[in-house]
């Protein structure tokens, strides 16, 4: 079974959820979505310049399995 684990970034203290869907280098280039499915996946790795301090990480775990299963065909 395959696991993809990354993060979205949320703004912690927000009348109502706001995820980063950018990969900001300065604080002051970072854009916002209230839609999840448009949060940026960070993996850790990027060269981004977030203040965590006003933001939680959110992890993101994707676990992909593949089945195999023997039918009877007519």
């Amino acid at each position: 079974m395959k696991e993809i684990v990354t993060y979205l970034i949320k703004i912690k203290d927000s009348p109502f959820d706001l995820y980063l869907s950018n990969k900001p280098m300065a604080p002051e280039d970072a854009n916002y979505t209230r839609n999840r499915t448009r949060a940026r996946d960070f993996n850790g790795l990027e060269d981004a310049s977030i203040d965590m301090t006003n933001h939680i990480a959110i992890k993101k775990t994707v676990t992909e399995s593949t089945e195999y299963e023997e039918i009877e065909y007519d």
